[in-house]
């Protein structure tokens, strides 16, 4: 009797730390959340055998054939990087709580700072314009001289009519006024809600740029506005799906989805 007693506590027992263990367990899977996304190229085209780590504990890696990838993790914050060949990138990821995130990576060359974008194209163009103009200096100079001329003369024949040469005043390009620049989040709206066509003027833009711009180059390109109100036009693109804005350096990137 006490032999069946000591093998009943013993079983339970048993059974205890066995529902203890599992606890253990499953808990860390109990809080974990599914990251998982898609790996674009330049083209927006599904990037396929690119390789995807996380920098989770222990390091996970991930070799996706089809463009996409999934990561079970758990909440914290996390450095996500996509690699192929010679293009890298890398994203920061913050999980809060369990659940699914989605974020999407691209692979876009030449995507860096600002600075390294441009500074080859006007080094390709300052090289060009001398190799243009190294031959054919010669008639500069004539078309110089003959224009000094021209306006030495005129100058000299105003000042013997005893008139002034008339000021002529340029008109800059039209830029946002003041008023424009402390309108309220509330009152850009509502002139965007009444203007639809400042979105498709933003989507012509970034077309005439192959589909890709910088938001600074846009800034530029559209002086008439304020940037507050730029910067509306382009949530309101983000979030109808029109585009896409990955931060790049020092800058944001808008790529043309679609």
């Amino acid at each position: 009797m006490i032999t069946s007693f000591k093998m009943v506590k013993m079983a339970k027992l048993s059974l205890g730390m066995m529902i203890v263990l599992t606890v253990i367990i499953l808990a860390p899977m109990a809080l974990s959340a599914t990251l998982k996304g898609s790996i674009y190229n330049t083209k927006l085209e599904l990037e396929t055998d690119t390789l995807v780590t996380i920098n989770t504990q222990p390091e996970q890696k991930y070799l996706s054939k089809d463009g996409n990838y999934q990561f079970e993790v758990s909440p914290g914050k996390y450095t996500l990087t996509a690699q192929k060949i010679d293009e890298e990138t890398s994203e920061e990821v913050e999980i809060v709580k369990e659940g699914e995130y989605v974020l999407d990576l691209f692979l876009i060359g030449g995507l860096g700072d600002e600075e390294d974008l441009w500074s080859d194209t006007e080094q390709e163009l300052d090289t060009d314009v001398v190799m243009d103009t190294a031959d054919n200096s010669w008639v500069y100079w004539l078309v110089g001289i003959g224009v000094l001329l021209v306006v030495a003369g005129v100058i000299w024949w105003w000042l013997k009519k005893g008139k002034k040469k008339p000021i002529v005043h340029i008109k800059k390009e039209a830029e946002a006024s003041p008023a424009e620049e402390t309108k309220s989040i509330k009152e850009l709206k509502e002139e965007l809600a009444a203007e639809p066509g400042y979105l498709d003027e933003t989507i012509a833009l970034i077309k005439r740029y192959g589909g890709r711009i910088y938001q600074k180059e846009l800034r530029k390109e559209m002086l008439h506005l304020s940037e507050s109100k730029i910067s509306l036009i382009l949530t309101e693109l983000e979030h109808k799906g029109r585009i896409e804005k990955i931060k790049k350096g020092r800058g944001n990137a808008i790529i043309l989805k679609g």
